[in-house]
């Protein structure tokens, strides 16, 4: 089925609200609703958003698609982590248990309490500056837990830049791990 030209799918659950949300990869649309409720009626009350975020995805592909791929091999990836590791963990004082290194579908790393940190092997494909910036950013949360305000202003201390560097990781997300 298709609503203004978006695939998209009806995915009947217990849900109390109706919700609409673009696929991961940006292929198509997922229409969220309660067995009693019409997904017709509910894509039509949100045309205007639906349609402004589609153009917007479908702007950031097409930008993504164009963002140039680094070719570090394992070696190479594995020294510019370590690296960045050193530098970052002995400026916030952490330590880290142990780090891993894996597939991911929609992360670029992860960081548990007991400090494990486990990074996307796909940042073996962005450029050394994103490795910097998400290797800073889950050794942050060995200092603060969440995304709150505090742990913003750690990141803003040594990337100010931080929410333009998001915005291009997004990109990065859109071209490699959908």
């Amino acid at each position: 089925m298709e609503f203004e030209g978006i695939p998209f799918e009806v995915i009947r659950r217990r849900v109390k609200y109706s919700r609409v949300e673009f696929k991961h990869s940006g292929t198509g649309l997922r229409v969220i609703v309660p067995s009693s409720v019409n997904p017709l009626k509910v894509l039509e009350e949100n045309r205007k958003s639906i349609l402004k975020k589609y153009h917007k995805l479908m702007g950031q592909i097409e930008t993504a698609e164009n963002m140039p791929i680094a070719d570090w091999n394992d070696d190479e990836f594995s020294a510019v982590v370590s690296l960045y590791i050193e530098r970052y963990s002995r400026q916030l004082k952490v330590t880290m248990r142990e780090i891993k290194f894996r597939k991911m579908k929609r992360r670029w790393g992860s960081c548990r309490s007991d400090g494990i940190v486990t990074f996307n092997r796909c940042l073996q494909l962005v450029p050394e500056h994103l490795i910097g910036y998400i290797v800073f950013h889950e050794l942050a949360h060995l200092v603060v837990r969440g995304h709150n305000r505090k742990f913003k202003a750690l990141i803003a201390s040594e990337f100010p830049d931080y929410r333009q560097l998001g915005k291009e990781l997004t990109l990065y997300g859109l071209k490699l791990l959908s």
